[in-house]
């Protein structure tokens, strides 16, 4: 433990938000009804999105009524990349979603934030390419009996005295870095178009530049669009040793959402209950997919202005950006003979930053900025509990105000809520007795 802590569907007919929006009070208050006899006070909290999909979806929680159940009134909004780490470090926002690069690129100025808990694993990252010019991808260079190295490297070459486009954003970095450094290319040997990402897909679409880098939006896009995939962050991670030393693991990331390190401590039940509702979130992605993604494409469509419909969330959801339940997860934290352990990750993009020389003072460990092993590791031993209480109620005499507790319990318990099934769970099994 890092700090000491006290132990606490069918589509929309139209891709419009604003009838979600309206109807999330109600939604809210069914489930409340439905499952809350005992209802949470409710906690305010600020929450930046970026407008992008691996850090909006928290509106498929907040439109199921899950954020209210947890005893959290989430208010959302959509904040630049340029404002959320500062909007959080100033206290204008609670909470926001993240790639922990950004947390660690910003430690310098920024050491009071942490990452509490995981999303996805985006390896979406792709260097996408003009469809007319005879370019070969990585794929391609593997069928022609290359190892990976030598077709990594071939792939980035083709970028010498051609026009790159990409956006400034740190998150994309070890991606586009480690791309160059296998290939032998230096900056100097093809013109940059360092642009906000919208722009850089209309570079590429008027032929102002040959190749683009940049999120999952803009990749999506320019897809559907004709444009090719050489070669994805994922191919770079492919066979990667489990160490941070691995630079190829640089190029994938565990999104998450973050907190100040004094918002972890002095309002962990909170915390814990958002990090509950993200991985109830994870499970309905997987259970009510498609439900998931007409709610999600929808609010993507209404931040960013374009359209994003039910095959972009395939697309998202199953190759670009996979979202890992709570399960799933366990690898990243438990098994560190896994090249996506956290700690591998995480260390391979602190290191890159080491390595550009982005720090100015010391540089942070994994362990200063990601919490989320911490998170999950708890609400396992919560879950734990919460089963040897289960098990002993069946054992004894419970009183109907103990039934009733126990009943709750079970209900947070299928919503990930751990931290309040536990305390319910206990306060039951307190006014029983042995059979």
């Amino acid at each position: 433990m890092k700090l000491c802590i006290n132990t606490l569907g069918s589509w929309l007919s139209s891709l419009s938000i604003l009838p979600l929006i309206i109807g999330l009070c109600s939604c809210s208050q069914k489930e409340d009804q439905k499952t809350n006899s005992e209802p949470l006070k409710l906690k305010v909290v600020r929450f930046a999105n970026l407008p992008y999909a691996d850090h909006c979806y928290n509106v498929i929680g907040l439109s199921n009524g899950w954020f209210r159940e947890a005893g959290i009134d989430l208010k959302i909004t959509t904040a630049k990349v340029e404002e959320v780490v500062p909007g959080l470090d100033n206290g204008t926002f609670d909470a926001i979603s993240v790639p922990p690069g950004m947390l660690f690129s910003a430690y310098d100025s920024s050491t009071n934030l942490c990452s509490f808990v995981f999303s996805d694993l985006f390896q979406g990252f792709a260097l996408m390419a003009q469809s007319n010019q005879g370019l070969k991808g990585y794929s391609e260079f593997i069928k022609d009996g290359m190892n990976p190295t030598d077709a990594i490297a071939a792939t980035a070459r083709q970028l010498k005295g051609r026009t790159f486009a990409y956006p400034t954003e740190t998150a994309v970095k070890p991606f586009i870095d480690r791309l160059l450094s296998i290939g032998g290319i230096a900056r100097d040997d093809f013109k940059s178009l360092v642009l906000d990402d919208p722009l850089t897909v209309n570079a590429m679409r008027n032929k102002q530049a040959d190749f683009q880098v940049g999120g999952v939006p803009s990749r999506i896009t320019l897809q559907k669009e004709g444009f090719i995939p050489l070669i994805s962050s994922i191919d770079l991670a492919k066979g990667a040793a489990a160490s941070a030393d691995s630079q190829e693991l640089a190029s994938i990331l565990q999104n998450g959402w973050a907190v100040t390190k004094d918002y972890y401590l002095k309002e962990h039940a909170t915390v814990l209950r958002l990090a509950s509702v993200n991985y109830r979130i994870m499970s309905y992605m997987q259970s009510n997919r498609l439900d998931a993604i007409r709610i999600h494409m929808a609010y993507l469509s209404q931040i960013t202005g374009q359209q994003f419909d039910a095959a972009d969330g395939e697309v998202i959801y199953g190759s670009l950006d996979p979202f890992w339940t709570f399960d799933e997860q366990k690898e990243w934290f438990h098994n560190s003979g896994s090249p996506l352990y956290y700690a591998y990750i995480n260390g391979a993009i602190l290191k890159s930053f080491i390595s550009d020389k982005v720090f100015k003072h010391a540089p942070p460990t994994v362990d200063d900025v990601i919490f989320a092993d911490d998170t999950y590791r708890e609400l396992e031993g919560l879950k734990t509990k919460t089963d040897e209480y289960f098990a002993k109620a069946g054992h004894m005499n419970l009183t109907p105000g103990a039934k009733e507790k126990l009943s709750v319990a079970r209900q947070f318990y299928a919503g990930f809520n751990f931290y309040d099934a536990e305390r319910l769970a206990k306060d039951a099994l307190s006014e029983g007795v042995a059979k």
